[in-house]
């Protein structure tokens, strides 16, 4: 069984992580950079009179001036800033904490399902994606507060600073002013995160979110493969979800699908009535001695030398020698004793071919369709008896251990509305219940007499 759009979820994962882990280097540098400058950490003493170095006083002086003060830095009027009702530096100094916390688990999130984000995890990570998509969720609503409270700061400073420029002089304090918007509009932009990224994250978050239903539904499957306990559903591996055998092509497996197996059925065998299938007894033949023929051979000189008797040397002794004799060289093999001579050929042994079996009988003009009906009448019995067993785990009462259905429609043969209903035992099977996933009969069995 394969999690069908794992391609899919392992590309848009790893892509989370990577960019879950961007994010959180760079806005790990921003909080610690603000906690610095809220401590007066910072150093500013570079500063001058320049517009430049105007827009940097007032950043620091209107969200990160804490309650120390730093003398060797340029003085900046921000009496108007003062008089609004802005965030505050040490309102602004609690988010940058928050900001630094949950930046640093989200970085570690994005780690962890980055490294898992693999097939042979799958069962686990759901986990990490939980974990992720939290701390994502966490962010992203404290970026849309933050934004929204940094929007509402550059409202509030456009709108004092219509009402300044009618004065017919200009001063100091308006510059500031009019800097001090563009510091809410570039703060309400990085806590927005650009816009796109802020999207971009609820995006991969809402994504990973759906694909944890799938991951479990995926995971549950697995572990309940052969359907009993999610009879909606038969897994691949499964005894109820292979094709029924009702042809007994693979007999020779043992059949432990149902507890209440019955003999092995044999493959059929078309009978023999005048064949015996004993097997035949082999009958050892004595070896009968024949009179020796004379061989052509015999006639040439060197057939003649070859075969001549052997002769033992004489040795020169005292004694008178004793007559020469011939030997006769003779083996003797039970059962088969056979007088052997130096002299005379062996015969050759032509043993006549064993008889050869009666053939067996014609088949009848009729058989093979003989055949067909009665392996099909079997065949068909097989199948009811199977979808029997099948049916009888998945359909069940409202006292049942089966699965119960919600939203069927009731049927002609079901007890009520709920329930599933019963199996119709005619191959093939229609298919009634659009939950189970079992594959088609075969049209072998279309013209079936039970059809």
């Amino acid at each position: 069984m394969v999690f069908a759009n794992y391609s899919v979820f392992r590309a848009f994962a790893i892509f989370a992580g990577v960019f879950g882990i961007f994010q959180s280097l760079i806005w790990i540098g921003f909080a610690i950079t603000g906690i610095v400058a809220y401590y007066c950490d910072l150093d500013l003493t570079g500063q001058t009179d320049r517009l430049g170095s105007l827009l940097t006083l007032t950043f620091f002086h209107q969200y990160f001036e804490g309650t120390c003060t730093m003398t060797n830095i340029p003085v900046v009027d921000m009496t108007a800033v003062r008089e609004l009702n802005l965030l505050s530096p040490g309102d602004l100094h609690a988010w940058v904490w928050v900001y630094l916390i949950l930046h640093i688990f989200w970085a570690i999130s994005s780690l962890i399902l980055l490294t898992n984000a693999r097939k042979k995890y799958i069962r686990y990570v759901n986990v990490f994606l939980f974990v992720w998509i939290a701390f994502t969720v966490t962010i992203s609503v404290l970026d849309l507060a933050l934004g929204i409270q940094f929007g509402v700061d550059y409202d509030t400073i456009i709108h004092a600073l219509f009402l300044r420029i009618a004065q017919p002089t200009v001063t100091q304090a308006d510059h500031v002013l009019a800097l001090a918007s563009t510091v809410s509009g570039i703060m309400m932009v990085m806590a927005f995160r650009g816009w796109i990224f802020w999207v971009v994250n609820v995006g991969l978050a809402v994504y990973l979110f759906t694909q944890t239903f799938k991951i479990y539904d995926y995971n549950q499957l697995r572990r309940k493969s052969a359907g009993m306990a999610n009879g909606g559903f038969v897994g691949d591996q499964g005894a109820r979800r292979g094709h029924i055998d009702a042809y007994d092509s693979s007999a020779d497996q043992e059949d432990y699908r149902r507890p209440y197996n019955g003999p092995p059925v044999t493959n059929y065998r078309r009978p023999l009535d005048r064949i015996s299938e004993q097997p035949r007894e082999i009958i050892e033949r004595p070896i009968q001695h024949h009179h020796q023929q004379p061989d052509w051979r015999s006639n040439s000189p060197q057939y003649q030398q070859q075969q001549r008797p052997y002769t033992p040397q004489q040795q020169p002794q005292q004694l008178p020698p004793p007559p020469q004799q011939n030997y006769l060289a003779t083996r003797t093999f039970e059962p088969l004793a056979r007088e052997q001579s130096f002299t005379e050929p062996e015969p050759e042994i032509v043993r006549p071919d064993p008889p050869k079996p009666i053939p067996p009988p014609p088949p009848p003009k009729n058989f093979n369709a003989m055949n067909t009906v009665v392996r099909r009448d079997a065949a068909a019995a097989k199948v009811a008896q199977e979808l029997n067993y099948r049916n009888s785990i998945n359909a069940g009462g409202p006292s049942g251990n089966g699965l119960r259905t919600f939203g069927l429609p009731a049927s002609s043969n079901a007890g009520d509305a709920g329930e599933l209903p019963m199996p119709n035992y005619s191959p093939p099977m229609p298919r009634v219940n659009p939950f189970e996933n079992r594959p088609p009969l075969r049209s072998v069995l279309r013209n079936s007499r039970y059809q």
